[in-house]
Formats: structure tokens, C-alpha cells, sequence
């Protein structure tokens, strides 16, 4: 058993990638800053207590840019992950628990979505119907709730002849119940680990697809702020550095959570 000084440190340790990304959040969400504001008399500037990032080719803040584009990524994380927690883990359960011809039409769908190339499908549709945040999410959860759906169906599987299931319904108690009550506490922990991998993997596509130019003009993306300064790696490598430093502590982190669930090392 683990230590309660082992895992506040773990903990501490784990929140050290979040200072960087979560601050720079904080500072664009409550300071007076804009993003879109453009001022040819500061470019090029570096760090400084005024500008704690620097500016870039059109004395744009960067530390508000970078911080614009923190929320833009973890909201669609949240959302699409969300989505996906509650219709594959649903969906999956119910899979697992019913099987028969229902676990067979379920998991062949599980199986059409997972044997299509996910991005590449993803970078179709936001092509086709446009890159907006709701477009982006939606996507997105057509291809994340599998991963969830497989997750929750093994365990439910595992759990339905256990003897605790099947006192229960030898009891009397209805199946939604026995669901609710008795098995989703068990899959919560797998879930939940597929939910910090998820996370990961939603802010990496997010950014994928804003370096690549198919997120909106008007939405702030890590990867589009990459994309708008990589011509500057060589001068100004901090525009560059900058926003990939804050994608890479998110995705550190969500994958850092995840990994400790695995090791049946939870807070």
C-alpha cells in the first residue's frame, strides 16, 4: 500500500507541468490583454515583465496568444472526452452485461469505427463542414467513445457472473440498479485511465489540426500559433518554443495521471 507522503508527491510532482500552461490560462482569461491586438512598434520583443513572453512579428502578446490557445485545447479535451466517457462507457456496459445479439451489433460498430485511420477521417470532416469547435468535437467523440466502449465491456464481462451480481439479482434487484451500483464503481477506475489518455490525445489532435491550418482564423489553437511562427525558428525560436512547451506539459501530465491509474497508484 502506498504511502499517503508518496502520493502527495507524485501529486505535487505531476501539477508542476500544469504551472506553465494553467498560468499562462489564468493570466489571459483575467488580465486585460488581447490576443488580436496588433501594434508594429513591438515586435519582436523579448521577455520582460510587461510582455512575459515576448511579442511576435505583429507585437502580438504571446503569453495572452498562448494562453487563448490553453483554453481552446482543453475545452475541446473536455467535451470530446466527455462524449466519449459517457457513450462508450454506456454503450459498452450495457454490451458486456446484455451480450447476445446486442454485444454482437455493438462491438461490430466498435470495430467499423476503430478500423478507420482516426485523424485522417477527423481531418475530412473538419475540411468538409469546417474546423469550428463543435465540428472538431463531434469528430472527434465519433472515434473516442470506442476505446471506451472495449474498456467498459471487458470489465462487465468480468463482473457479471461474479457472486455479488448474481446474489444481487437472485435478490430481486433489477439490472439498471445492480449497473449503477454495484458495477460501475469497479469500471470507473479503467475509465477514468482512458480518460487522461484521451485528454492527451484530443489536445495532440487539436493542435494537429490547427498547425495544419483547418482550425478557424478566428480560434486561438497551440498548433496554429506553432504554425503562424515556425518561418521564425531560427531568429525567434521562442515563438516557436513557447507554444509547443505548453502542448507538451498538457499532454505530459494527462499521460503522467493516466499511467499512475494503470499502476493502481491513485490519489
Amino acid at each position: 500500500m502506498i504511502s499517503a507522503s508518496f502520493r502527495i508527491r507524485d501529486l505535487v510532482f505531476y501539477s508542476l507541468f500544469l504551472v506553465y500552461p494553467l498560468g499562462l490560462l489564468l493570466f489571459a482569461e483575467f488580465s486585460d490583454c488581447s490576443p488580436s491586438k496588433v501594434d508594429l512598434n513591438r515586435v519582436f520583443l523579448k521577455p520582460s515583465f510587461e510582455f512575459l513572453l515576448g511579442t511576435n512579428e505583429l507585437g502580438q502578446d504571446m503569453a495572452c496568444l498562448i494562453g487563448k490557445g490553453v483554453v481552446s485545447s482543453l475545452k475541446v479535451a473536455f467535451f470530446a472526452s466527455g462524449i466519449s466517457f459517457v457513450i462508450g462507457g454506456t454503450l459498452g456496459t450495457f454490451a458486456g452485461f446484455r451480450g447476445g445479439l446486442y454485444d454482437f451489433i455493438i462491438m461490430g460498430i466498435v470495430e467499423f469505427f476503430q478500423s478507420f485511420p482516426s485523424l485522417i477521417f477527423v481531418i475530412f470532416i473538419v475540411s468538409l463542414f469546417g474546423g469550428g469547435d463543435l465540428n472538431l468535437i463531434i469528430s472527434l467523440s465519433i472515434f473516442g467513445w470506442t476505446s471506451f466502449a472495449r474498456i467498459s465491456r471487458a470489465e462487465s464481462l468480468v463482473l457479471k457472473n461474479s457472486e455479488f451480481i448474481l446474489s444481487a439479482y437472485v435478490l430481486g434487484v433489477k439490472t439498471p440498479r445492480i449497473i449503477l451500483r454495484y458495477v460501475f464503481p469497479f469500471i470507473f477506475p479503467a475509465l477514468l485511465t482512458q480518460l487522461m489518455f484521451s485528454f492527451s490525445a484530443f489536445i495532440l489532435a487539436e493542435g494537429s489540426l490547427g498547425f495544419l491550418g483547418l482550425r478557424p482564423h478566428h480560434k486561438i489553437s497551440l498548433g496554429s500559433i506553432v504554425s503562424a511562427e515556425i518561418d521564425y525558428i531560427l531568429t525567434h525560436p521562442h515563438l516557436v518554443i513557447f507554444p509547443g512547451l505548453a502542448i507538451t506539459c498538457l499532454v505530459i501530465f494527462f499521460n503522467l495521471t493516466g499511467q499512475k491509474f494503470i499502476s493502481g497508484k491513485k490519489y
